[in-house]
C-alpha cells in the first residue's frame, strides 16, 4: 500500500480518536512574497466552493484542525458512530458513521494542496519528477499512475529517513523548490 495514504490514514484515525475541535478560524496567515517563482500550476488553482484546502506550507497542527472539523461534524450528524473501516481516497474513517453523514460533511473533507492535486493540469508531469526525485536520493520506488508509487524491492533506508525524503522531493518538485 502507497506509504503516503497510510499517513493519511493515521492521521485521520487520530482526530477521530481525539476530542472533536472547534472548525478552523476564518483569519488564515498569508504568506508574504519572497521573491521565489511559483509554479505556475499555483495560479491556476480552481474554486473549491468553500471546501478547505491543504497548503503545501501547511504545519501538521493546521492540517489536524481541518481533519478535525471534518470528524466534527460528522459526529454532530452521527453522534452514535464508532468503529474504523475504509473511507475516501483509500484513508481510513469511523466505519459506523452513516452514509449519509459523510454526505452531509462532504465539503468539510480537506482537498489536497492545489499542486498535488490530480485536477491540476501538471499533477502528472510533477508526480512522474517526485518519484525520479525519491529514485536520486536512494529510495527504490516504481509509479504506478500518477499520484502513487510502491516500492521496488527491500528498503534499505530507515522509515523515518524515507519520510524525510518524501517530505525534500515533494517540496521540490510540487512546492516550488521550497524547502
Amino acid at each position: 500500500m502507497n506509504p503516503r495514504l497510510l499517513i493519511g490514514a493515521a492521521v485521520l484515525l487520530l482526530s477521530a480518536c481525539g476530542q472533536a475541535a472547534p472548525p478552523p478560524s476564518s483569519n488564515v496567515a498569508s504568506l508574504q512574497s519572497s521573491g521565489v517563482a511559483v509554479p505556475s500550476s499555483t495560479a491556476a488553482t480552481p474554486k473549491d466552493d468553500g471546501q478547505p484546502r491543504l497548503r503545501m506550507d501547511m504545519t501538521e497542527e493546521e492540517k489536524q484542525r481541518l481533519y478535525n472539523a471534518h470528524t466534527a461534524c460528522l459526529a454532530e450528524k452521527d453522534p452514535n458512530a464508532t468503529g474504523t473501516g475504509p473511507g475516501p481516497a483509500g484513508t481510513l474513517r469511523p466505519a459506523q458513521y452513516s452514509d449519509e453523514a459523510w454526505k452531509l460533511c462532504a465539503k468539510t473533507w480537506p482537498l489536497p494542496p492545489w499542486e498535488m492535486d490530480s485536477k491540476n493540469p501538471t499533477f502528472a508531469d510533477n508526480w512522474h519528477k517526485n518519484v525520479q526525485c525519491l529514485n536520486s536520493r536512494g529510495m527504490k520506488v516504481i509509479e504506478t499512475e500518477p499520484g502513487s508509487w510502491t516500492y521496488d524491492g527491500e528498503q534499505t533506508l530507515p522509515e523515518d529517513q524515507r519520510r524525510k525524503i518524501e517530505e525534500d522531493c515533494e517540496q521540490e518538485v510540487f512546492g516550488g523548490g521550497r524547502k
